[in-house]
């Protein structure tokens, strides 16, 4: 069964662009070598730049341990975690409804 997460969080305004790099290598990252990772979208707030927003699709409980095991994952955190207002709040969702194909 899939598993669908959210990420949310703030950044500090003087890292904004170093964070918005280390979004990108990190999705690049996953579109190249994480098969298992259905769905990863990062977004920004229009009205609070600052603010992101991570939607994510794993295959499994074993996507989702590839991924957060991962060298990416890892450089990622470094870069971002420091940066951040208050901790990531993770989510956990389960299927409702969606048009997407699993």
């Amino acid at each position: 069964m899939p598993i669908l997460m959210t990420a949310r969080y703030q950044v500090r305004p003087h890292a904004i662009d170093r964070c918005k790099k280390a979004i990108q290598l990190l999705v690049d990252h996953v579109k190249k070598n994480e098969k298992e990772t259905l769905f990863y979208m990062a977004q920004q707030e229009t009205l609070n730049p600052y603010s992101f927003l991570h939607i994510m699709i794993f295959k499994d409980e074993v996507a989702l341990i590839l991924h957060r095991s991962s060298k990416a994952a890892e450089n990622f955190v470094k870069a971002l975690y420091p940066e951040t207002i208050d901790p990531l709040e993770f989510k956990e969702y389960n299927m409702t409804a969606t048009n997407f194909n699993l």
